[in-house]
């Protein structure tokens, strides 16, 4: 028996998933986002649908997990997943405790931030960093948590490589756009033998919402190419330096000199907090990282701040924007943002189903 989907996405008396909430924000002059689109735990769930579970995200470089049974832990908007690398390559799977070792999902988790908690292997808690094979013998509580006793009768997802990078989709049959990204590293020279050494990583969070994070790490001149999938741009760093920007929607951006690559990759820790997991590719890797470290902080600062005028438009926080229209979109990576979005939304099914695939504690 099938039933009609109640997509359920409204606050402050708007449909988020309606496409007219969105009509402004794609116009020929378009505005910003309404400001929902950054404080509403409800636009975080509807982004858990309409993207988090549908879409390619990066989550970290095969380096990250160089040895036969590392593990690298990753939580897709609220879902715990994890890659890890066998004798057959890597293979991604759920976590075996998605909701730690509750029952059900406590309320002062379901807030849309990332809580610190032991059991870092659920999709409501914060990440650690990988997990080296030898702390995953029987009887460690890693092994419970992510892998149980039977790992072969976890839930597999899918997973791809680009260049160095680990990328997952939880969808059914996701298509991989291998053609398409092909064509974005010959343009961008992100990767390859002039660029040898990864640096590591380094975790780096700022209070903004993730979308904003990405248009301030992107921000550079009007893109020259772009698609559904991914926008680059030429761009001038803070020491004058020119240098190439790519974003891949919704969470990797890209920012190359010919010396060196910054990779970012972007994940909601809160509606308006994001952790950005920074990592290089050069020739000098503790030399990249300082580097891109001063510049991506530089970057977020601007995201910040543009945080504090978009989510808090048309509020007694900034009391000056009430009943005021919201702001023009002048910066090009943000309206390619709203734009890869919206799509991404108007594609959400929204047809009869039998039972959901996911499943949020939208009370």
């Amino acid at each position: 028996m099938t039933h009609r989907r109640d997509l359920g996405y409204r606050d402050e008396g708007l449909d988020l998933a309606d496409p007219a909430f969105y009509a402004d924000a794609l116009a020929p002059e378009a505005r910003v986002l309404p400001p929902v689109a950054f404080r509403s735990l409800r636009f975080s769930q509807l982004e858990d649908e309409a993207v988090w579970t549908r879409d390619w995200i990066c989550i970290g470089a095969h380096e990250a997990i160089a040895g036969k049974g590392d593990l690298l832990p990753f939580t897709v908007g609220t879902h715990g997943i994890h890659v890890q690398r066998t004798d057959n390559g890597i293979v991604a799977r759920f976590n075996k405790a998605q909701h730690g070792g509750c029952r059900a999902v406590p309320l002062q988790c379901q807030t849309g931030a990332k809580t610190k908690c032991s059991f870092t292997s659920c999709g409501y808690s914060r990440d650690r960093s990988a997990i080296p094979a030898s702390e995953l013998g029987d009887g460690t509580p890693a092994m419970h948590q992510y892998l149980g006793l039977r790992p072969e009768r976890l839930l597999t997802t899918h997973v791809q490589s680009w260049g160095p990078l680990i990328f997952v989709n939880l969808d059914v049959t996701p298509s991989w756009p291998g053609d398409e990204l092909a064509l974005l590293g010959r343009m961008g020279g992100f990767f390859g033998n002039h660029k040898p050494a990864w640096s590591g990583e380094v975790w780096l969070e700022y209070a903004a919402n993730w979308k904003l994070m990405g248009q301030a790490l992107a921000a550079g001149a009007q893109a020259h190419t772009q698609s559904d999938l991914w926008m680059l741009a030429d761009t001038t760093l803070s020491d004058g330096t020119s240098a190439r920007v790519a974003w891949l929607f919704p969470n990797l951006v890209l920012i190359a000199t010919k010396r060196s690559t910054a990779i970012v990759t972007l994940q909601p820790t809160a509606m308006g907090q994001t952790l950005c997991r920074l990592s290089t590719y050069g020739t000098d890797p503790l030399r990249d990282r300082l580097f891109w470290r001063e510049e991506v902080r530089l970057r977020a600062e601007h995201g910040e701040a543009e945080h504090e005028v978009s989510a808090y438009w048309g509020t007694q926080h900034r009391p000056q924007t009430i009943g005021t229209p919201l702001p023009i979109q002048n910066d090009a990576p943000g309206a390619w943002m709203q734009s890869a979005l919206a799509a991404r939304v108007a594609r959400m099914p929204r047809d009869d189903f039998a039972q959901p695939l996911y499943q949020n504690p939208r009370g």
